[in-house]
């Protein structure tokens, strides 16, 4: 990639000492050999920077601002009456199935507690009036949580000069601080497997007194392999009382491990409904889905909702990417296209994200009757970082910044809101920072020095 409009970060004086005495191939195989030490399995399948980013702690006021009133917009929207938020929320295939199908708005929480991660970009020098801009918005079953945690606490104990020069967020341990907020029972729905960074978030749940009860409903039908001992198979059944019984005992909330897909979800419908409709309550319910397709950029560029939801439409205004739908945009978007980025309302983890020539195409096969369901978004100039992987050479990559955030909101507030955790990915090879195009997972500290 030709990076040379793209801004680059540099660690601060009082590190980049201290990094650069890391930057070779013995910290390289430290960090291998900690990763197969660790024993959780995969661990080492995907390419991590043996360096950190360091983003400056004074920057950090400025993510946790924009993050708050990005979950302030989308908490707003889902509280609001049923028929507001369905003549609001575009029409999109997972949106309309959640709202038809399986009833969301129906059954609508008054209490509305999880996490998100927010895909966002650092533009040019990390200050106070340069905001982050949001790529995105990821709710149930987006990956790095866990996986956060460890990488940080892995680099710390190789590179211990840092431990006094930097803050790092276990976004693990927050996570099920934020899950506790329902109790200390919690039932994790999963498929027929579960991966490292889940085994991590389990084992940080029992450190901490919780219990994460990693199991597969037998409505599914799957068979478990013996590779994966901590998952159970278990009947789901739901009392008179509205509640959820999981095998033999009542959790005190669900939580689900995997991110929908349109199939996914018709697959199981039956007990997806029962769930929705359940009294026990669920850490990430599914209404969240409306607020995680794409359409939600287009929502939050609106000036009006900006407004309405956050006081004043200025609020945000340098954190949103122009968004608009392809339908009705189509000449626009053909006679500018490098300027834009287009996204399927329910693609996810980069899938169903085109740019440049793969953008034309991709408008050329959508009919007109599909073109309501595309998201065009305006393009952004990731900063970009020196990074080591495990299993690439030193290079510069444009790098995203992932921001794990907890809430617990009720009645028009929120009991708790945290900015618990930060992860990045990076790339050389494409405009798309995604493990599965190629990029690589870089830990996120906050340099007090800078």
């Amino acid at each position: 990639m030709n990076l040379k409009d793209y801004f680059h970060e540099h660690p601060s004086k009082h590190t980049k000492s201290i990094l650069e005495d890391y930057d070779h191939i013995n910290h390289k195989n430290s960090v291998w050999n900690a990763f197969i030490a660790s024993e959780l399995e995969g661990v080492e399948d995907d390419d991590f920077s043996i360096l950190p980013r360091l983003i400056p702690a004074s920057y950090f006021p400025v993510i946790e601002k924009t993050c708050r009133e990005i979950t302030t917009f989308l908490m707003k929207l889902l509280s609001l009456p049923p028929e507001e938020i369905k003549a609001i929320v575009p029409q999109g295939p997972i949106r309309d199935f959640l709202i038809k199908e399986l009833e969301v708005l129906k059954h609508q929480p008054k209490r509305l507690t999880g996490s998100f991660r927010f895909d966002m970009a650092i533009v040019g020098k990390p200050e106070s009036h340069r905001p982050p801009q949001l790529l995105e918005v990821n709710e149930i079953g987006f990956d790095g949580l866990a996986r956060s945690s460890f990488f940080q606490s892995t680099l710390l104990s190789l590179i211990p000069e840092l431990k006094s020069r930097v803050i790092s967020m276990d976004t693990a341990a927050n996570e099920v601080r934020s899950m506790n907020r329902l109790g200390k029972d919690i039932a994790r729905i999963q498929y027929d497997c579960y991966n490292w960074d889940e085994f991590y978030l389990k084992q940080t749940a029992k450190k901490m007194g919780s219990n994460l009860h990693l199991v597969s409903p037998t409505q599914f039908k799957c068979k478990i392999d013996d590779d994966f001992p901590l998952l159970t198979k278990e009947k789901f059944t739901f009392d008179k009382n509205g509640k959820v019984k999981v095998g033999d005992f009542y959790p005190d909330a669900l939580n689900m491990s995997f991110a929908y897909t349109l199939s996914d979800l018709q697959r199981d419908e039956e007990i997806y409904r029962k769930l929705v409709a359940a009294k026990t309550p669920t850490y990430g319910p599914f209404i969240t889905g409306l607020v995680a397709a794409k359409t939600i950029l287009i929502l939050l560029n609106d000036k009006g909702l900006r407004k309405r939801f956050l006081g004043s439409d200025e609020v945000l205004k340098e954190s949103i990417l122009p968004a608009f739908p392809l339908k009705g945009n189509v000449d626009e978007v053909n006679d500018n296209y490098k300027d834009y980025v287009i996204k399927h309302a329910d693609g996810f983890g980069g899938q169903m994200v085109f740019m440049n020539e793969e953008l034309k195409k991709r408008i050329k096969k959508t009919p007109e009757n599909k073109r309501h369901e595309w998201v065009i978004q305006k393009k952004t100039k990731l900063n970009t970082l020196n990074v080591n992987g495990i299993l690439s050479r030193r290079k510069r990559a444009i790098s995203d910044l992932g921001v794990f955030v907890h809430y617990d909101w009720q009645d028009g507030k929120f009991r708790h809101f945290e900015v618990g955790g930060l992860m990045s990915r990076a790339t050389n090879t494409g405009l798309k920072v995604n493990i599965s195009s190629g990029g690589l997972q870089v830990a996120v500290m906050l340099d007090k020095k800078a």
